[in-house]
């Protein structure tokens, strides 16, 4: 039996239109149209010849009946020749409610026992998920109970079943609309299946590409259609239907947007720009660091149909990330994995500076010994007392660079308490100046610090200082454009001193931005946030991002608790002494 059920199916899946044999969606409805529709006709061969041999000839309201489950046949025919799913099942329950209207006529019009199967064929036009068609059927059944309302027809009563067939007619009903109401719930669960099916392969297609493919609507609207929204723009649009690109584009790079997309609506050509767009959680016009990251934008004309032609063609907008994205899974083990890859780098870079240095000065140092060596030393010649001199000097200068330079090598030891003493921020950063001076040459940067004014000490360690100092100035180097100008200035406050690190280049129209050196800038914070101290980044429109690093004045009890440690470290000395 099992395998004459599935030959049949066989066969009437061979039936089925070509543009719904491969739809996942549509292929099992046209299935179970066709299986119904067959099953009545044949239903109606056999009970015929049936009624006749048991029965006799039948009544009007049964050859109405088999009439009905034969026409089912032909619909079959219709469906697997259009493909039209719609049509056929509204035509299906038009012809149902004729019938019904038919068997109402002929035993006893709107008193009939029938008159209540009038209320399933708006029920089985939902079936053709068409709400003309279901409003036709529903107006249809209302003009026939009209009509059997003004129209006189004799009472005539079902043979056999007088007082039966009122009830009988109405459970028969019942278990009809039971039917259609469990064959619309299979509909809508298999529509959930399939939604859920795609949604899944949109997904795992989205997860093998880099783009973001988006929909602009004639409104403005923007719907994604799919790519790593995620990982490239740190958040998940949920205005659908709003425009959220613009308002996170680049205030700069705005025009040249609109440019773009008015070009692509009047000419449907493609247009392709670089543009910046803000990332993250975080909304425009909130308080906080804004994060930017560059994108190519591509503008092209997006498929025809009946309604983008009455409204307007929409245009497909593809997002390409120009920077490479890390997976989110680890996105926070990778910043901080580049981060102390950066840091030692930058290390290495300032050890080879200094290395450099202290090799000059050691030359210095066996040149002055070499003359030292000629003249004597019992001369009392001046020439030997400005060597000594010199050679003092040299070694003094190669020394303190070499001891700067080892201070920013990370130890892998657990760190101790910062040694808080007055610190003059000035000097440390003539010194960070100085050895970041050879990068800044070989990338073209201009190095500027505002002086002429009294710089008070600030409570701070100096080795940590001297760190967080040369990270910051080394990495604003490195992703500043050449022709760049890193300037430093500082502002007092109420007990604190802001000291701003700016970038301004006339050659570029391109400004600074904080998101290539946020790993660096989360080390030198680390460093500062040990010694009471902090570091921020704020934009400021047209000008770019700048970084202020503040730290606590040295109050008078801080410098009077500082030359109390000195005196007694100084009558310990003469004690040991």
């Amino acid at each position: 039996m099992q395998n004459v059920w599935g030959h049949w199916v066989a066969r009437v899946d061979g039936m089925i239109h070509p543009e719904a044999a491969s739809d996942p969606f549509l292929a099992p409805l046209h299935r179970s149209f066709l299986l119904s529709c067959f099953v009545s006709g044949a239903a109606a061969l056999v009970v015929l010849p049936l009624h006749l041999a048991l029965a006799g000839p039948p009544q009007a309201a049964t050859l109405l009946a088999l009439a009905w489950m034969l026409s089912q046949w032909p619909l079959a025919l219709y469906l697997s020749q259009s493909g039209a799913l719609s049509k056929a099942a509204g035509l299906s329950a038009s012809l149902f409610a004729v019938f019904v209207a038919g068997v109402c006529a002929v035993t006893g019009g709107a008193l009939s026992f029938a008159l209540a199967w009038l209320l399933v064929p708006p029920m089985e036009a939902a079936l053709a998920a068409s709400r003309r068609t279901a409003l036709a059927v529903t107006g249809l059944c209302g003009a026939l109970v009209l009509a059997l309302m003004f129209v006189p027809l004799p009472v005539l009563p079902a043979s056999g079943f007088a007082g039966l067939a009122t009830p009988f007619a109405t459970l028969a009903a019942l278990l009809y609309v039971g039917l259609l109401s469990l064959r619309i719930a299979l509909d809508r669960s298999l529509a959930q299946k399939v939604v859920r099916a795609t949604e899944e392969r949109r997904l795992q297609i989205s997860q093998s590409v880099s783009d973001i493919y988006c929909e602009l609507g004639p409104d403005g609207g923007l719907k994604v259609i799919g790519g790593p929204v995620k990982d490239v723009l740190g958040h998940l649009p949920v205005e659908s239907g709003e425009d959220w690109l613009f308002p996170r584009l680049h205030v700069a790079d705005r025009p040249l947007y609109l440019t773009c997309l008015s070009e692509a609506r009047l000419s449907s050509a493609t247009r392709t720009f670089e543009a910046r767009l803000r990332v993250g959680a975080n909304r425009p016009g909130e308080a906080g660091q804004a994060d930017y990251r560059r994108l190519e934008v591509q503008l092209r004309a997006g498929r025809q149909n009946s309604l983008a032609s009455a409204n307007g063609a929409a245009l497909l907008l593809t997002l390409r990330p120009l920077d490479p994205i890390e997976p989110s899974a680890g996105k926070t083990a990778g910043s901080a994995t580049d981060g102390s890859a950066r840091a030692d780098r930058i290390s290495r870079d300032m050890l080879e500076t200094a290395g450099v240095e202290a090799s000059q000065a050691l030359s210095d140092i066996l040149a002055q010994s070499e003359r030292l060596e000629r003249l004597g030393r019992d001369s009392s010649d001046p020439v030997l007392k400005l060597a000594v001199q010199s050679l003092r000097q040299n070694g003094e200068r190669g020394l303190a660079s070499l001891t700067a330079a080892l201070e920013l090598v990370p130890t892998d030891s657990s760190p101790g308490e910062p040694e808080i003493t007055g610190v003059d921020v000035e000097t440390c950063l003539v010194q960070c100046i100085d050895m970041v001076a050879r990068v800044a040459e070989r990338r073209g940067v201009a190095l500027e610090m505002e002086t002429g004014q009294d710089s008070p000490l600030v409570a701070a360690d100096r080795k940590l200082l001297r760190q967080a100092l040369c990270f910051l100035l080394v990495d604003m180097v490195e992703t500043s454009e050449p022709g760049a100008v890193l300037s430093m200035g500082v502002n007092l406050g109420a007990g604190n001193a802001d000291y701003v690190f700016s970038v301004k280049n006339r050659q570029s129209s391109l400004c600074w931005s904080a998101e290539a050196a946020a790993t660096v800038l989360g080390v030198s914070r680390v460093l500062l946030e040990r010694m009471g101290g902090s570091l921020t980044v704020q934009t400021i429109l047209g000008q770019g991002e700048s970084v202020t690093v503040t730290l606590p004045l040295r109050t008078q009890a801080q410098q009077s608790a500082g030359r109390t440690g000195e005196v007694l470290r100084v009558e310990q000395l003469a004690r040991s002494a």
